[in-house]
């Protein structure tokens, strides 16, 4: 049996992309009101500012950061960046945060791995102050004993730097371990790369509340 799994964050324990749109909405709907625009001059205008963002950060977790999106968009809608940008992060935040829900295999499964003793890292891309905050929102901080963000390692996935940071933080080899993300290319291949046995979530696999799909696969990996 494994002695540590690896859990990818966004998409795999909880709907992003759901609640994503559900934040987008409250921001662009105040943005609209506020400034007195439409919602296709917004959408364009939030795209630009994100675009530029990740054109002068590149490919690092800052890229990912709303604070530098809506200083951005501000500057390129007047909106005095110093004053509101933190009213707009907090608005696209409150909502998503209030939107997250596990999903229902999540908590069954980290309670079946606590109850065997078996580790859990959380591996992910993004800033550390907003998965931190995901992960309390989520009330599974307390299941977690190590986590490692793409801003802590200085590159995100599939870099083999996160999942050998991931590796000395639970001190145990990549044949102890076992990843398990929604992405082929950042999670699975990343895992792969560092000799890290990678299970790609499926649709089916996060609808399945006693997760028994995951134990099979975990057997069938022991047995093997």
């Amino acid at each position: 049996m494994y002695r540590g799994m690896i859990f990818d964050l966004d998409d795999t324990l909880y709907d992003y992309a759901e609640c994503d749109r559900a934040a987008s909405v409250r921001l662009e709907n105040f943005c609209c009101e506020k400034f007195g625009i439409g919602k296709d001059v917004f959408r364009a205008l939030y795209e630009k500012a994100k675009e530029s963002v990740k054109a002068r950060v590149g490919m690092t977790a800052a890229s990912h950061n709303r604070i530098l999106y809506m200083q951005a968009l501000l500057e390129e809608l007047d909106g005095k960046p110093l004053e509101m940008t933190l009213d707009l992060y907090n608005i696209y935040w409150d909502a998503m945060l209030d939107r997250m829900r596990l999903f229902p295999y999540v908590l069954p499964y980290f309670q079946y791995l606590r109850r065997n003793g078996i580790r859990i890292g959380i591996l992910t891309d993004l800033t550390a102050y907003i998965q931190h905050r995901k992960l309390r929102v989520l009330g599974i901080a307390g299941y977690i004993d190590e986590l490692v963000t793409s801003e802590e390692a200085g590159a995100e996935k599939p870099s083999a730097k996160m999942f050998e940071l991931m590796l000395g933080k639970l001190a145990l080899g990549p044949e102890e371990v076992c990843m398990i993300g929604d992405s082929g290319e950042k999670d699975i291949d990343g895992a792969q790369k560092s000799g890290i046995h990678g299970v790609l979530l499926t649709q089916e696999m996060r609808m399945d509340t006693e997760c028994r799909i995951l134990r099979k696969l975990m057997a069938e990996e022991c047995d093997g």
